[in-house]
């Protein structure tokens, strides 16, 4: 099985809006609907992207007023704050997705992949802010004076900051 990723805009699954009969598969309330997919071409060719983002704010329009206008649909059986996300500006986003199609009712469903994107970048900013902090600390005047008369002995050689940072945290 090749495993291709693709960019996309998606949905929820909702009954009251895609449909449900007795062909359906029978898990497709837990799934994303794949409303519509970009080719790499589309998607660097800003003329076409622009044209495709335009299409796909009228979509936006139509999904926000119709949850507006009809209640009912609010109410989803496996998502608890499905009105609360629905109802958000972001809802239909462009995601990277793996593309795949259910047994029994054939839906095109995706499996979102961008959420690992974001936790690496929440992982990174963390981390850089760390360094920022470290750098602000050691630039005071206590580290630069620490730094100076050379304190860190042999763990200096090592990791040149452990020793600083730690006689700065006790100051």
């Amino acid at each position: 099985m090749e495993l291709k990723y693709e960019i996309a805009f998606c949905v929820f699954f909702n009954a009251y809006i895609h449909g449900k009969d007795e062909n359906s598969s029978p898990n497709i309330d837990s799934h994303y609907l794949i409303l519509h997919s970009v080719d790499t071409n589309t998607f660097y060719n800003s003329q076409e992207f622009t044209t495709f983002m335009n299409i796909m704010n009228i979509s936006r329009r139509y999904y926000s007023q119709y949850f507006e206008r009809n209640k009912q649909s609010i109410e989803h059986p496996v998502i608890r704050n499905y009105k609360v996300a629905v109802l958000k500006k972001n809802y239909i986003s462009l995601e990277i997705i793996q593309h795949v199609e259910l047994e029994g009712g054939g839906e095109h469903v995706a499996i979102y992949k961008t959420f690992w994107l974001r936790i690496i970048q929440r992982k990174w900013k963390k981390y850089y802010h760390y360094k920022m902090q470290l750098v602000r600390k050691l630039l005071q005047p206590r580290g630069l004076l620490l730094r100076e008369i050379g304190i860190g002995g042999d763990t200096h050689k090592r990791n040149p900051f452990s020793r600083y940072l730690q006689l700065l945290q006790n100051h």
